[in-house]
């Protein structure tokens, strides 16, 4: 899988580095460690998403290698750039406004993800894996295929992709590659309790927004699907972040006998963002890719358009019609 992929690093000097809107743990990760891995090898790297990186994630990255289009994007050392990797994402539709870059971008296109169902043509070269826990543990093995150093720097977020991607090592995709990758960085200095505490810890406004997403809380009549919603107004007013709705999916998913579970979430252009999770049976993936979106059969997401009670009703109808 890595032949294409070692070519061209060893042959090109310079990268550009981006990921997914809205970027989590298994992302931000995968782009710390292989920005890492490539500046010490002697490249010339940028790092560059649509989205800001969350707050939580911000020790990953302490000299900001990560930049933001538009705030602060270096247009010349993008396109000047050889390569660009795409990491824990494999389509344009979930970039962001950086796609429109570098779909345009002269220097070749490497995909590394795991998610299923990728776009045609989205890379020149495309290392995938769905069975891979998390995008993370990819380039993990990709260092490793490259005879590189995993530092203390790579160790940390690659360890943070895993832990993300896996709930902690609670979700279905937890298994023994997961752990023996897991047990090797903590060789190389991991401290499992200090990154959990720094990636799982809470603010108050995310507190405060839990209960009030759980109020949203409804059930369909047969109890197959669950679901909840948050609106920009509700993030106002719990003192909250968009990023502090993540991992709230996961309060709801733990209600017993729920085939589908969802989180509507209201962005700040009005679209509506869909977290999809499934407690076994149901497989998510399909439903996400109906409405242009992707990702796993326990895992998945996509955008539809709004208004919010209008979203929920088109995409529950849909999973009780399967």
């Amino acid at each position: 899988m890595w032949n294409k992929v070692r070519k061209l690093i060893s042959d090109h000097t310079s990268f550009v580095i981006t990921t997914h809107v809205h970027p989590d743990g298994d992302a931000i990760g995968s782009e710390v460690a292989l920005a890492h891995y490539l500046r010490g090898v002697g490249k010339e790297v940028v790092v560059v998403n649509s989205s800001r990186t969350p707050g939580n994630l911000l020790f990953l990255d302490p000299e900001r290698l990560i930049k933001v289009y538009p705030e602060d994007y270096d247009a010349r050392r993008v396109e000047s750039a050889n390569v660009v990797i795409v990491v824990d994402v494999n389509n344009w539709g979930h970039m962001g406004p950086i796609a429109k870059i570098l779909q345009n971008h002269p220097g070749k296109r490497i995909c590394i993800d795991h998610h299923q169902g990728e776009d045609l043509g989205f890379a020149d070269v495309v290392a995938t894996d769905s069975s891979a826990a998390a995008t993370g543990i990819l380039v993990y093995e990709l260092i490793r295929e490259m005879k590189g150093e995993i530092t203390r720097t790579i160790a940390d977020a690659v360890y943070t992709a895993i832990i993300t991607d896996t709930g902690t090592f609670r979700f279905s995709n937890t298994d023994r590659r997961a752990f023996g990758v897991a047990m090797d960085l903590m060789d190389k200095g991991v401290e499992p309790f200090a990154i959990g505490r720094r990636v799982f810890s809470k603010t108050v406004g995310a507190v405060k927004l839990l209960g009030t997403v759980l109020r949203t809380l409804e059930i369909s009549d047969d109890a197959r699907v669950a679901w909840v919603h948050v609106t920009q107004k509700m993030f106002e007013a719990s003192g909250a972040r968009y990023e502090d709705s993540d991992g709230l999916i996961d309060v709801v998913r733990a209600i017993k006998h729920v085939a589908y579970v969802l989180f509507f979430k209201e962005t700040r252009d009005g679209k509506i963002k869909v977290s999809l999770r499934s407690n076994g049976k149901a497989d998510v993936h399909v439903i996400a890719q109906s409405f242009g979106g992707g990702g796993h059969k326990m895992a998945a997401g996509m955008a539809v358009d709004g208004p919010m009670d209008k979203a929920i009703e088109r995409v529950t109808r849909h999973c009780l019609s399967r």
